[in-house]
């Protein structure tokens, strides 16, 4: 097909598609609340490509001020908080991700073929004065395309605290609820392997999400795992974990958007309903990179909501190294990513489009170069592993 016939295809296609499936607003338009189907997602990301927003993105901003450094969004995708509606750019995220089901590996895991669900950045152990133990970072193979968010999940719920509480258990099943689980790789994880006996119950108040994990991890195969929607998320008004008072033995968080600016209101129901339902003495295991002035104001808060610290791991050197690691794969999923998309394809419009695609992906992945990667880099950003005793 001649270059003018493909370019006027791809034309009729995308305006077929907007007028089946007007797009939305991608940056904070989408409902969390819905799983966008294959065509859904065509005509919102035709309808991205071809509007304003890419301009607005990829000019200059003076008028919008960046917190932990200076950043220019076309050079390190820098996109602030108040940019974006967290529902609707992880609605557009997990949808993708669904159309994209198989990637080939790149780097040290070159041609290993995997299915896209575990969108975590990860760890990966580094020597050095005042690093945590090597043993402290759960061991995958070098060919795992998934290896290092694998070893942040795994790492998570086996510190030291963890495993004293689940010795301690005997032959009684754990009880783990996460809230904010994404596709449920890291629960699928954990209960396959790591605590294949535990009743685990993962929460997201994203739809195509909790669709992604009963149907890839949540299966015959896996009885100890359930996946369900809160809709709107757990302590958003006045939402309640689905488990009952002092019922639980871990509350997972792993890599969230909960506490990555401070810890509001938000955050505090949050955190009053991981101990409502946690059990006395049972453990709140935190893992995450945000501000490290975040983790000095939960020094504070998690205390007077009746939690004790217990253990606590400050990972971000290796998981900078696990991005740098991880950069050759990470480049080919990007590019994986955005293949399915005509539009990408359009003169002017889809290069600039996967440009800020590229730099959106790049930057939630911590990518080097990428505002977020350094704001790890320079210690503005804390990667830590934590637990938390609740001492009711």
């Amino acid at each position: 097909m001649g270059l003018l016939k493909t370019l006027g295809v791809l034309t009729l296609v995308g305006g077929v598609l907007i007028a089946v499936f007007p797009p939305p607003d991608v940056l904070s338009g989408l409902s969390s609340n819905h799983d966008h189907s294959p065509l859904e997602v065509q005509a919102i990301m035709t309808g991205f490509c071809l509007s304003p927003v890419i301009g607005m993105l990829l000019d200059e901003r003076p008028e919008i001020e960046t917190t932990g450094g200076e950043f220019k969004f076309e050079e390190d995708g820098d996109i602030e908080n108040e940019d974006y509606a967290q529902a609707s750019i992880y609605a557009i995220l997990y949808a993708m991700y669904k159309n994209t089901p198989n990637l080939v590996g790149a780097g040290t895991s070159a041609g290993v073929p995997y299915q896209f669900t575990f969108n975590t950045w990860g760890i990966t152990p580094v020597d050095g004065p005042g690093q945590p133990p090597r043993e402290s970072v759960y061991a995958f193979p070098d060919t795992d395309p998934q290896r290092h968010g694998k070893q942040a999940y795994a790492s998570l719920v086996t510190q030291p605290p963890a495993m004293e509480y689940k010795k301690k258990l005997g032959d009684t099943p754990l009880e783990i609820v996460e809230i904010g689980c994404g596709t449920g790789a890291g629960a699928n994880l954990i209960t396959r392997e790591v605590h294949p006996t535990a009743k685990y119950l993962a929460l997201d108040m994203q739809q195509a999400a909790i669709n992604t994990c009963k149907q890839n991890h949540a299966t015959e195969d896996n009885p100890g795992l359930t996946c369900q929607l809160v809709p709107n998320g757990v302590g958003n008004g006045g939402n309640r974990a689905p488990r009952a008072d002092s019922s639980v033995d871990f509350v997972v968080i792993s890599e969230t958007h909960i506490a990555d600016i401070q810890i509001g209101d938000l955050e505090k129901e949050i955190f009053s309903e991981i101990r409502r339902i946690l059990k006395p003495g049972g453990l709140f295991l935190w893992g995450n990179a945000i501000p490290t002035r975040v983790w000095e104001q939960a020094d504070v808060e998690l205390p007077a909501l009746g939690f004790e610290l217990v253990n606590s791991y400050n990972h971000t050197k290796g998981a900078v190294v696990a991005r740098d690691e991880d950069y050759e794969r990470v480049e080919a999923c990007m590019d994986q990513l955005l293949a399915p998309y005509p539009v990408m394809q359009v003169p002017y419009f889809g290069p600039r489009c996967h440009k800020v695609g590229e730099r959106l992906i790049a930057n939630f992945y911590r990518h080097p170069g990428t505002a977020l990667y350094l704001k790890m880099v320079t210690g503005y950003d804390s990667y830590m592993h934590q637990a938390w005793r609740n001492n009711k």
